[in-house]
């Protein structure tokens, strides 16, 4: 199964297909309908299912309060970023076959309920474009890359 990484901006683009999982602690409101329940899903016009959210990959506990934002930034340096950091030990907890197989349950599900034929690619989501250095994104590339997997940028202006 294929698996990229996007930004939310991205989700426009997407097929019905491509399953955008936010890894956000806080969604857009457009991505849950604008309505105030994150747990609420829906396929847009498109028939592109929003409002999905990939839990594992969520900033945990060990990220609380610190991140205090780019403007804000001590050290300007991802390298030396705490919160990076403690993205990384939370992402070093998972069991990646496990998280494999879940991608694959929740691909096979979207299909059978949406009715298209196209292999699912599940898309993980977050808000930063790929040329902020300061964001979870080269982390998770990092995570997948240490189980031997590509995690690729999709990304309709590449």
């Amino acid at each position: 199964m294929k698996i990229y990484i996007s930004y939310f901006y991205q989700i426009r683009f997407f097929t019905p297909n491509m399953i955008p999982l936010s890894t956000c602690c806080s969604d857009p409101a457009w991505f849950h309908n604008f309505t105030r329940d994150k747990s609420y899903k829906f396929q847009d016009k498109r028939g592109v299912w929003n409002g999905l959210r990939a839990e594992p990959f969520m900033p945990g506990f060990l990220c609380d309060g610190l991140c205090t934002g780019l403007q804000n930034c001590e050290t300007k340096d991802p390298s030396e970023c705490d919160f990076l950091k403690a993205y990384r030990m939370q992402l070093n907890m998972l069991d990646f076959e496990e998280i494999m197989r879940r991608f694959e349950r929740l691909g096979k599900a979207v299909q059978k309920r949406s009715g298209f034929f196209e292999e699912p690619i599940p898309v993980l989501i977050v808000y930063e474009t790929p040329q902020n250095p300061c964001s979870e994104r080269r982390v998770m590339i990092d995570w997948f890359a240490s189980h031997e997997y590509e995690l690729e940028e999709w990304n309709k202006n590449i």
